[in-house]
Parts: structure tokens; sequence; C-alpha cells
């Protein structure tokens, strides 16, 4: 060690101060903390400068009056790196900036949600896109379900004719496995039936998956509850036999059936359309199970056309207050506008309160969304999104109404461009929700070429629309992909999966973004 000593002022005093001789020794000296992106350790403010090339550790300059000397410009010059300068080491500018020189928000490839552009490239914040899986044909979206897990997001996807399969993602959306649920014909060798209905619930007794069957187009109408296990395989018993529980055996119906699963997973409503045009009367059926598929609540009819419309089930939530919401559709031939019906429902599903009623064009597709608890009581949290067509230009517009029991109207949150329909899924948590849909047009083509292209769009309540689509041209997409599915996947990263077409087939792709 030397001394270095400064005269001060006029008077005899003198400043002394030990420096060390080039030595790296201390490195890890008392005072010193750890960097986070720098890989090294940072002295505090009253411990000495180290200077060593690895410490993460700028030099303090020339004391030549008291001026610290600028270094040479970075080679990045975008985001948190405008303006850098070369920081010095022992006395020697960095050769190649680091965050040493870039400063505490810098990071080499960007992890953070924070705003700003951490790795200097030029783009905040950006998406990362997953081509998850091939898929075995189109599925349209009530084949398609994604439940969050701890370790990521497991997706039900009905696109075989022998089993569904239930695909595991980690949270970056990449594919870590995947397992299989049979269908009964399957094992017992009866009559083939066609998957019609897919939702992954969280039950009292863990994870599962429903689903329903037809023949075809044709009754009978069934469907299951098959428990799951921490990988996504169905539970068996001794012997290897299939945990099933018949949940739904309806010998004349044949429609989409929708599930949801009470708060504590105790309870599982589900509900359907009875009837048929050859068959009336046309009804909106419901029923509830506990978790083992044993009846609490036999089937009841929650809703009958009055005035010769085809009534349907669109979304159901069960709410944090015991109540169970459905939303359901009632449309009429040869005309263009639908009716939405909003209903409460107690345990025993029977009508509480006043229903809500809405208007809108054709194919609204509501859909039910909870807020959850930061957005209030347990009946302020939910909203309706729905599709709608207004005048003069009737262009399609995604609409969100919140306040539903307090007199709430729809807001528009984003309209589409002449020609092209919203294909949209929301979710809900955080006090808000967070859309993200396909913007889908048919293209004519030439020589009989004609497909459907679209972009993949986000929005959060408050902000305008960003386009999250992989690449800069649009996606091919089949007739089917009318459906998005969402998950938050980590603090402030939000997923969107979707099917897209390509030359080499169809897949499940999915993208990861950033929210405020």
């Amino acid at each position: 060690m030397q001394a270095k000593c400064i005269q001060v002022g006029m008077g005899l005093l003198l400043m002394c101060v030990m420096t060390a001789c080039g030595s790296s020794e201390s490195k890890g000296g008392p005072g010193a903390v750890q960097q986070e992106d720098g890989g090294g350790v940072v002295p505090d403010a009253g411990a000495p400068d180290a200077g060593a090339p690895d410490s993460g550790t700028p030099d303090a300059g020339t004391p030549d009056g008291g001026v610290v000397e600028a270094g040479p410009p970075c080679e990045k010059t975008h985001g948190v790196c405008a303006g850098a300068k070369r920081a010095k080491v022992d006395g020697v500018y960095e050769s190649v900036c680091t965050a040493l020189s870039y400063g505490g928000d810098y990071e080499g490839s960007e992890t953070r949600c924070d705003g700003l552009d951490n790795d200097c490239d030029g783009v905040t914040d950006p998406s990362s896109t997953s081509r998850v899986a091939a898929l075995g044909g189109s599925v349209h979206g009530g084949l398609v379900s994604s439940l969050r897990t701890e370790t990521g997001v497991w997706v039900a996807v009905l696109d075989s004719a022998s089993e569904a399969r239930i695909l595991r993602l980690d949270s970056n959306l990449v594919l870590q496995g995947s397992s299989g649920v049979p269908y009964p014909w399957t094992s017992t060798g009866g009559a083939v039936g066609m998957p019609r209905s897919a939702r992954l619930v969280r039950t009292a007794e863990g994870p599962a998956l429903y689903y329903a069957t037809t023949d075809g187009a044709s009754p009978p109408l069934r469907g299951y509850l098959v428990p799951l296990d921490g990988e996504g395989a169905p539970r068996t018993e001794g012997g290897g036999a299939l945990v099933e529980y018949p949940m739904l055996d309806r010998e004349f119906d044949s429609s989409e059936s929708f599930v949801a699963a009470s708060p504590t997973g105790e309870r599982v409503v589900v509900l359907w359309r009875a009837g048929s045009e050859q068959a009336p009367p046309l009804q909106v059926m419901g029923k509830v199970t506990d978790a083992r598929g044993q009846v609490l609540v036999a089937p009841k009819v929650l809703f009958e056309s009055t005035s010769g419309g085809t009534p349907y089930p669109a979304s159901v939530l069960w709410l944090r207050n015991g109540e169970v919401l459905v939303a359901m559709g009632e449309s009429q031939s040869g005309v263009t506008q639908e009716v939405v019906r909003v209903r409460r429902l107690d345990e025993a599903l029977e009508q509480v309160g006043e229903e809500r009623v809405f208007t809108a064009s054709e194919s609204p597709m509501p859909l039910l969304v909870d807020r959850g608890e930061a957005a209030g009581e347990p009946l302020v949290s939910p909203v309706l999104v729905m599709r709608a067509r207004e005048a003069p230009d009737f262009r399609a517009r995604i609409q969100v109404t919140s306040s539903l029991f307090e007199g709430g109207m729809p807001a528009t949150w984003t309209e589409e461009p002449e020609g092209f329909v919203p294909w949209y899924g929301a979710h809900g948590g955080d006090g808000v929700v967070q859309l993200s849909w396909l913007s889908k047009v048919y293209d004519q083509g030439e020589g009989g070429a004609a497909r459907f292209w679209g972009r993949l769009w986000a929005q959060e309540p408050g902000v305008a629309a960003v386009e999250r689509t992989p690449a800069l041209e649009p996606m091919w997409l089949t007739a089917e992909a009318q459906w998005v599915l969402m998950e938050k996947v980590a603090p402030r990263r939000m997923a969107a999966m979707y099917m897209v077409s390509t030359d080499e087939g169809l897949f499940l792709d999915a993208v990861r973004y950033c929210t405020q």
C-alpha cells in the first residue's frame, strides 16, 4: 500500500488516502456487494476501488483537479444504452462495453417486463414465440382448453379419434411432454363417437378433464370427468382401470356443453342445449354434480325461448359468493341480430334477481370473465366480452361490459378493419381483464387457392391494442381457427395460444408477451 497526500486550502492540513498498487486482492473485501447483472462485485460507497478487470467496478478516473475523464462511446446506442461511455477497469477503458458501462438496467438478453429496451436492440419488452406441437387435424374452439399449473400451462386438445391429449408446457411455453386420455370406445371396442367438448377444470380432488362426445352430429350426448395426476395423465385404479366419472348421458341431445367448477372445487356445473328442431322444445339445461360426478342438482330447464328463437349456452362462471353466472344466446331464423342473456343462479340453479339482456349482431360469442378479488365484490368482478357490429360502418368490434348488475353498458375496446373478423380469448385476474384475438379475413385467392389469414393482437384495459403476430407476414389460418387460449405464466407475462396452418401441417403455436 502507498499513501497519497493532497494539501487542502492554504493551511498545513494534509489529506492522506491509502490506495492499492494495482492489486486485485481486495475484489471481495469488506463492504463489497454482489452485482446482479455484472456478475462481479461492486464496492459500496465506503470501500476502496479494487480496479480489478472482472470486478464490474469502473475506475474513478485520474484525480486531475477533481475532474473525471469520460470514456469513448459504447457500441450499443439504443434503449438503456443510449449515451453510454466506456468504463475504466484497471485504468483501461473496456474494449467491449458490458453492464459496467451500460448501467444496472442493461441485460444481454432481455428478461424483464419493465417498459425498457434492456438489451439495447431497439425493441422494448419483446415477445417470444413457441411452436408447441403438431395437431392431428383442425380443431374448433370447443375442443381445446388450458389450465395454469405451478410449473406452466396444460393444454387439452381433442384432435384425435382415439384419445384426448394433455400437453404440458413450462412457463416459457416449451412443450415438456404429453399424456393421453382414451375415449370409451378405445378400450371397449364400442361404436366410435366424435369428441364434442373439452374443458380443463380444477376440482377439490385436483385437476380434471371434462370431455363430451356424440355420434357424429347426432345423439346421444355423453360427458365424462377424468381426474388427472401431476403429469396430466389420467388416474387409474388397481389393475390399471381408468378413473372416469359419468357426467351426462342424454339420449336425444347432441349440443356442445359447458362446465365450471366452484371456487372450492367441490361442485361442477354443466350446461347444454336440449331438444332439436325435429324434437322440440329447444331449451338450455343445467345440472350440478360433485367432484366425482354424483348428482347434486338434477337436470333442469334454465331457459326456453318464448319467441320461437333458438337458445344456446355460451359461457358459465361459478362466482365467489356461491352463485352461478351463465350467458345464453338466442338466435332467430333469418334475423341478423341475436339476444344475449346473462343470469345469476343459486347453487340449486334457480334464478336470482333480474337478468341482463343485450341485443347484438349475429354470432356475438358472449364470454364471461371474472377479474378476481382485486376487482371488488363477487358481483362486481365479472365482465361480459362480446362481439358486435354497429352502424354506420358495421365493422366488427370487441366490446366489454362491466358493472353487469349495476346497469353497465358495452364499451368498445377495439374495432377491426373492414372485412376482418376477431376471434378472441380473454383472461381475468389481478382486477383486470385482458384480451387476445386473431384478426382474420378470407382471401379469395387465385386459381382455387382461397385461404384464411390473419394477425394476432392483444389488449389491456385503457391501452391501445398491440400486435403480437410472430413475424412480419400474416399467418395462414384454417376455417376452424376461431379461438385463442390465454393464461398468465409469470408476473406481468401472458401467454396466447392458437392454431396455425403451414405447408408442413397444422400446429399449436404460442406467444409469450409482457403486460403492464
